[in-house]
Protein backbone atom coordinates (compact mmCIF):
# COMPACT_ATOMS: atom_id res chain seq x y z
CA UNK A 1 0.00 0.00 0.00
CA UNK A 2 1.12 3.24 -1.13
CA UNK A 3 1.42 6.26 1.62
CA UNK A 4 -0.71 7.88 -0.33
CA UNK A 5 -3.33 5.64 -0.66
CA UNK A 6 -6.47 6.51 1.46
CA UNK A 7 -8.12 3.56 3.12
CA UNK A 8 -12.04 3.78 3.96
CA UNK A 9 -15.21 2.08 4.09
CA UNK A 10 -16.70 0.80 1.10
CA UNK A 11 -20.51 0.21 0.89
CA UNK A 12 -21.64 -3.11 0.19
CA UNK A 13 -18.69 -4.38 1.70
CA UNK A 14 -18.98 -6.79 5.28
CA UNK A 15 -17.65 -6.10 8.15
CA UNK A 16 -17.42 -7.12 11.55
CA UNK A 17 -17.24 -4.31 14.10
CA UNK A 18 -16.52 -4.16 17.91
CA UNK A 19 -17.39 -1.48 20.04
CA UNK A 20 -16.71 -0.80 23.39
CA UNK A 21 -19.85 -1.71 25.40
CA UNK A 22 -22.04 -3.36 23.18
CA UNK A 23 -22.48 -6.82 20.71
CA UNK A 24 -20.20 -7.43 17.95
CA UNK A 25 -21.85 -6.38 14.99
CA UNK A 26 -21.31 -8.37 11.76
CA UNK A 27 -22.89 -7.25 8.39
CA UNK A 28 -23.08 -4.86 5.31
CA UNK A 29 -21.92 -1.36 5.03
CA UNK A 30 -24.44 0.51 4.07
CA UNK A 31 -23.08 4.63 4.44
CA UNK A 32 -23.00 7.19 7.26
CA UNK A 33 -25.19 9.02 8.92
CA UNK A 34 -25.63 11.61 12.20
CA UNK A 35 -26.99 10.09 15.31
CA UNK A 36 -27.92 13.21 17.56
CA UNK A 37 -24.66 15.61 16.79
CA UNK A 38 -22.11 12.37 16.43
CA UNK A 39 -21.21 10.41 13.19
CA UNK A 40 -21.86 6.99 12.78
CA UNK A 41 -21.93 4.01 10.12
CA UNK A 42 -24.71 2.21 9.29
CA UNK A 43 -24.41 -1.83 8.63
CA UNK A 44 -27.26 -4.29 6.91
CA UNK A 45 -27.74 -6.81 9.91
CA UNK A 46 -29.94 -9.10 7.76
CA UNK A 47 -33.39 -9.47 7.00
CA UNK A 48 -33.52 -5.24 6.57
CA UNK A 49 -32.29 -5.03 10.00
CA UNK A 50 -30.16 -1.82 10.30
CA UNK A 51 -27.49 -0.74 13.26
CA UNK A 52 -26.49 2.53 13.39
CA UNK A 53 -23.22 2.53 15.34
CA UNK A 54 -21.43 6.04 16.55
CA UNK A 55 -18.01 6.41 15.84
CA UNK A 56 -16.44 7.03 18.74
CA UNK A 57 -18.37 3.27 20.43
CA UNK A 58 -15.94 1.73 17.49
CA UNK A 59 -12.76 -0.05 18.65
CA UNK A 60 -11.85 -2.21 16.24
CA UNK A 61 -13.16 -2.95 12.24
CA UNK A 62 -12.29 -5.82 10.38
CA UNK A 63 -12.92 -6.70 6.52
CA UNK A 64 -14.79 -9.32 6.06
CA UNK A 65 -15.32 -8.86 2.17
CA UNK A 66 -14.80 -6.76 -0.04
CA UNK A 67 -17.53 -5.02 -2.33
CA UNK A 68 -16.48 -5.46 -5.86
CA UNK A 69 -17.96 -3.56 -8.88
CA UNK A 70 -18.51 0.19 -9.23
CA UNK A 71 -16.61 2.62 -7.34
CA UNK A 72 -19.46 4.94 -5.76
CA UNK A 73 -18.27 8.87 -5.62
CA UNK A 74 -16.41 10.60 -3.40
CA UNK A 75 -19.70 12.62 -1.17
CA UNK A 76 -18.72 15.18 0.91
CA UNK A 77 -21.51 15.15 3.10
CA UNK A 78 -22.17 12.19 5.77
CA UNK A 79 -25.23 10.33 4.07
CA UNK A 80 -26.39 7.16 4.07
CA UNK A 81 -28.36 5.36 0.94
Amino acid sequence: MSEKEVLELTEGSKYSVITEKGPDSEGTFKGYMMLGDEPAIVLEMGKGKLRMIPVSKIVIIDLLVTARGKKDEKKSELYYG
